[in-house]
């Protein structure tokens, strides 16, 4: 009995399958399958049955895996290595399926389960070659094929990692404050991403749909989260352009055009509120500003710079003394504080002055004193004429050992008295505030004398 044409088409396919081992350079190697491929396609054309059919088309997936392992193994791999072995990849797949679809039923189960092992196989060695390139060239590539796999566990391992590559994008484009770029990805990821729910949707596959799903559901979180901060960034940005238009290019200051810049400002600040505390704190320091500098509204400038230094204690222990934000919003703050203090200090000194002019007789026998008598002596005559009264409770000193204390406890002496008179210690509403300011100008005298003292 004669041979079929597909038959003795697939005999001569095999031999130079067979004449491509390994040893043989690679250049002859791809040749060679070449030539097998082009008999193996003769031999799909005559077959006359499902049985041959389905051989050559098992023929046609083997030799595309080999050729597709040929180019992939190459040192130097450039551009159009790469479009070849995926060529033979993607061919090697449709070769592969439509031999299962066709064998089933007519090859046996070790037939049909040794080329859903080489499938399995090719997948995991061009997936690790795809995976190997450069980023922005694995997701042209990712996009392109992920829709070849029959296999949904192979598509959906393909549009994962087209997802966390787009992603990926958009988390270093926010790292350079490009926030076009960002959303261009994060809207890109939207494909693929719906692609993976919809197979969840069709799949009956239990473990599938869990680790899927736990995948799907993490990405939404981060993708909203990179969302919010590119569109914190873009409407900074505009109020930033906006900003410099109204104060440098306008002759007369538009309030209301400064208030419009306030509200971009905010609708950032609300954007980025518990995604990303660095950038509210950026937002919140450049309202600060304005507040501060064109509205000259201080108290809310104060309300909401405090509020940044809030949201910068919460990013310890990172160390922000570099960062210009935290530099601004600090800076005002501390002006705040040196004039508020400047203020405390002047209204303080407008009120004392009434005790002042009462205590006069007192403050110039004090005077005399601390020029004429020794330290000794002015202890004495301090705790014996005018003992510190809101410290009776604490305050025990023997006057007959300070007389006759020597020169080198004379600064430890100075020092309790110090403590015994200082202001800080006084109740107003129990002595007066005559009586404060008196021991003030005590506590001042006594620490000049342990200043000089020091020098001794």
């Amino acid at each position: 009995m004669s041979s079929s044409i597909s038959s003795v088409a697939r005999q001569s396919g095999n031999e130079f399958f067979r004449s491509a081992a390994a040893g043989v350079a690679p250049v002859l190697r791809i040749e060679r399958y070449q030539k097998a491929l082009n008999c193996y396609h003769k031999a799909l054309d005559g077959a006359v049955n499902e049985e041959e059919r389905s051989s050559a088309y098992k023929n046609l997936a083997v030799t595309t895996h080999y050729i597709t392992n040929l180019f992939s193994d190459q040192v130097e791999i450039h551009q159009a290595i790469i479009h070849q072995a995926l060529f033979y990849f993607k061919e090697c797949l449709t070769y592969g399926n439509l031999a299962i679809s066709t064998g089933r039923g007519i090859m046996s189960e070790d037939w049909i389960g040794t080329i859903v092992e080489r499938l399995e196989t090719i997948f995991s060695d061009t997936f690790d070659l795809i995976v190997s390139l450069k980023l922005h060239q694995r997701i042209k590539i990712l996009r392109r094929f992920s829709s070849i796999p029959e296999s949904k566990l192979h598509r959906a391992k393909m549009l994962k990692q087209l997802v966390k590559d787009y992603f990926h994008v958009s988390v270093v484009s926010l790292e350079e404050n490009n926030y076009k770029e960002s959303l261009r990805a994060l809207t890109e990821l939207y494909t693929p991403l719906t692609k993976l729910e919809e197979f969840v949707f069709a799949s009956s596959d239990g473990e599938f749909i869990l680790q899927v799903q736990d995948f799907i559901s993490t990405m939404k979180e981060d993708v909203f989260k990179n969302r919010c901060i590119s569109e914190c960034l873009q409407k900074r940005m505009i109020a930033d352009q906006l900003l410099e238009t109204y104060i440098y290019d306008v002759e007369d200051l538009d309030v209301n055009a400064i208030w419009q810049v306030i509200d971009y400002y905010t609708e950032s600040v609300v954007l980025t509120r518990e995604n990303d505390v660095e950038q509210e704190a950026i937002s919140l320091t450049k309202i600060g500003i304005l507040y501060h500098k064109v509205l000259l509204q201080k108290s809310k400038a104060k309300e909401v710079l405090m509020r940044v230094l809030q949201l910068a204690q919460s990013l310890q222990p990172r160390n922000l003394s570099q960062e210009q934000w935290f530099k601004d919003a600090s800076s005002i703050l501390s002006e705040y504080q040196r004039d508020q203090k400047r203020k405390e200090e002047q209204e303080w000194e407008k009120s004392r002055k009434e005790y002042l002019d009462n205590l006069e007789p007192n403050l110039n026998i004090l005077k005399e004193n601390m020029n004429k008598l020794s330290c000794q002596n002015i202890l004495v005559w301090l705790y014996t004429e005018h003992p510190p009264e809101h410290c009776a409770r604490k305050f025990d000193v023997d006057i007959e050992q300070i007389s006759k204390a020597p020169g080198d406890a004379l600064k430890k002496l100075l020092a309790k008295a110090i403590v015994y008179y200082h202001p800080d210690k006084i109740d107003t509403k129990a002595h007066g505030m005559e009586y404060k300011v008196w021991c003030e100008e005590i506590t001042k005298n006594l620490t000049g004398k342990y200043e000089m003292m020091k020098g001794v």
